[in-house]
């Protein structure tokens, strides 16, 4: 189950709009896609960040990148 799950339809196309653009530079619009789709993208910038995070070498490019996490 998708943490995404339980928001808004408007709110979870806004929150991938900002996230994309955090993560990849630009925006994805979304808006008129099935919440399942917007929900599966948001899932998998998730799973992307999760790698990203656990290795040293992607820790490191994160916070190159101006990422601040624990």
């Amino acid at each position: 189950m998708s943490r995404w799950n339980e928001y808004e339809y408007d709110e979870l196309v806004n929150t991938l709009s900002d996230y994309h653009k955090d993560v990849y530079g630009f925006r994805l619009r979304m808006y008129g896609e099935p919440k399942e789709a917007v929900v599966a993208a948001l899932d998998s910038i998730d799973s992307y960040m999760e790698r990203m995070r656990s290795t040293a070498e992607g820790r490191e490019q994160l916070r190159q990148e101006g990422w601040v996490f624990e």
